[in-house]
């Protein structure tokens, strides 16, 4: 239970970092990717503003048509572990409902699954298909907003340390 709550606590902090870049950079220019974190492990985060009363129906539209795509891609290493998570207190409460986290394979180790997500929605779902597509219509319904980030571990052991320099060497495990 601690390492849940140690947990949430990042996540929290992640999205105000998050919401700040987000109101920042509409005054922001945009740049080009600088080559860093090429060979990094990718970790993303994924909220979800769902309208009030219908967080129950969500979670189970959530679940039953959208995370068996993500099981299937645990299953076939094209992803290492995804979480999902609510608010538990006042801080961030009403900013989101709930916050996805995904974590991507090293980029070495990385897999390809024999099925793209169109063939994977077709497989689970084929028989079913008019069920998926309004049960997934249902759920963006009821989303009254979505944004997507994504991180990388920043290597602090790097010299000299820069956000701006690509990463040092080739991909090598860390």
């Amino acid at each position: 239970m601690k390492s849940i709550e140690i947990a949430f606590r990042a996540i929290s902090r992640l999205a105000i970092l998050v919401m700040i870049t987000l109101i920042c950079a509409a005054n922001a220019d945009a740049q080009g990717n600088n080559g860093r974190g090429k060979c990094m492990q990718a970790f993303g985060i994924s909220f979800y503003l769902v309208k009030p009363g219908y967080e129950d129906e969500w979670l189970e539209l959530y679940m039953k048509w959208h995370y068996p795509l993500l099981e299937y891609a645990l299953a076939q290493g094209t992803l290492a572990e995804h979480k999902l998570f609510v608010p538990d207190g006042h801080g961030l409460e009403g900013a989101f409902t709930f916050a996805a986290s995904f974590l991507s394979p090293d980029p070495q180790s990385a897999a390809s699954a024999p099925l793209d997500r169109a063939g994977l929605i077709e497989q689970l779902f084929g028989v079913h298909m008019d069920a998926y597509v309004a049960g997934e219509k249902r759920r963006w319904e009821i989303t009254l907003k979505h944004w997507d980030s994504d991180f990388i571990e920043l290597d602090k052991t790097e010299n000299p340390l820069s956000v701006y320099l690509p990463s040092a060497g080739g991909c090598s495990a860390h």
